[in-house]
């Protein structure tokens, strides 16, 4: 069967020392490390538009999709040369109505204001030969919302994105991964062609496409560690152990 692993990044950049969340920092050494890695295993990072494609087609097998959420500018300074570098693709779900501004969703929980891509990095970060999907509007739990409010959130980014950018905005992310069956409706409605969960898991052919599992990487753990989830059959086991 065919099966994809889809990485979640947010930041490549050292944590600041009091952050609460340090497992979302991946340190620029570390990720060029994984890079390095899976490139001598003969793998290939692909966005998740790709991926998704090849999901389809049977093709998958030795790729690996890269995601990244909510367009921090560390996606295009410290990941997006680093990508180029090893030939790699990979998709930034961004904050349609945050561009050029900060994390406002959890800047005063996580007690710090990290700087999102303005849409003329987002413009570079395309002309690296990456992809954008979108990750609604304003970053809010879309299933907390009246259900017009959430269709807002998720179909408007995604006209905005596509209007300003010039390009096709395929893609969407949960934001905080958060879903219902209303909120997957939203984004078939929306017209997306795929969306991604934090739900821990390897993507496979048979899975609903509005609801694909990631492998969130944490920054606090080494190269064998993420190796074990990415590249062996570890998560597909894992995976199939939880299923019901």
């Amino acid at each position: 069967m065919s099966a994809l692993p889809i990485l979640c990044y947010h930041n490549v950049a050292i944590a600041p020392p009091n952050a609460p969340f340090k497992l979302l920092y991946v340190r620029p050494e570390r990720f060029e490390r994984q890079l390095w890695a899976l490139r001598r295993l003969g793998v290939r990072g692909v966005s998740i538009g790709e991926g998704v494609a090849r999901l389809r087609s049977g093709t998958a097998r030795g790729c690996v999709a890269f995601t990244f959420d909510d367009g921090y500018a560390d996606t295009l300074t410290a990941a997006a040369p680093l990508l180029k570098r090893y030939g790699f693709a990979a998709t930034c779900y961004v904050v349609s109505g945050a561009l050029g501004t900060f994390n406002r969703w959890d800047a005063e929980y996580l007690q710090e204001r990290k700087p999102l891509m303005s849409h003329a990095q987002l413009e570079e970060w395309l002309g690296a030969g990456m992809e954008v999907g979108s990750h609604s509007v304003s970053h809010q739990r879309l299933h907390e919302l009246p259900q017009d409010a959430a269709l807002y959130e998720i179909a408007e980014s995604r006209v905005a994105l596509r209007n300003s950018l010039g390009v096709p905005i395929e893609h969407f992310a949960y934001p905080f991964g958060r879903f219902t069956a209303d909120t997957i409706e939203l984004v078939r409605r929306a017209g997306y062609t795929s969306a991604v969960t934090v739900v821990p898991g390897v993507a496979r052919a048979s899975d609903d496409q509005l609801r694909l599992p990631r492998i969130l990487v944490n920054g606090e753990r080494g190269l064998w560690n993420f190796l074990l989830h990415v590249a062996t059959p570890y998560e597909r086991l894992h995976r199939h152990r939880r299923s019901p």
